[in-house]
């Protein structure tokens, strides 16, 4: 079994909508310098987990990013028909159900890039 995040990762690269755009640039936490673009950036906001049925209900974003508003919009709406509602088992992880949260438009002003963060919440089974 892999971690949650990678699982996330995978669920993620194994869609044709979000390949199609992102190709394999999904990266943890942040993007490398110089990464090619549009790119996606996995991020653990929280991890919280209920103590009595050990269901842990962690906060996820995945930052969408282009250098194209429209590509960052149509990245944005594939990540979240990819995760929204997901339930099943992903690379190992029981994934009781993803649920989309937020999200929302930004540009970043150092370098001009879109941004559209998007949250979910991930209920799940262990570890």
């Amino acid at each position: 079994m892999t971690s949650l995040h990678g699982a996330i990762r995978a669920l993620l690269y194994n869609d044709t909508a979000v390949q199609a755009i992102v190709d394999s640039r999904i990266y943890p936490l942040k993007m490398p310098l110089n990464a090619t673009l549009p790119a996606l950036t996995i991020h653990k906001i929280s991890g919280p987990r209920d103590h009595i049925t050990g269901h842990g209900t962690p906060r996820y974003q995945i930052s969408c990013w282009s250098e194209s508003f429209a590509i960052v919009q149509d990245l944005s709406e594939a990540v979240i028909e990819c995760m929204t509602r997901y339930k099943g088992v992903a690379s190992g992880n029981h994934i009781k159900q993803i649920v989309y949260v937020n999200s929302l438009d930004a540009i970043e002003d150092e370098t001009g890039l879109f941004h559209v963060p998007v949250d979910f919440k991930i209920i799940h089974l262990g570890d």
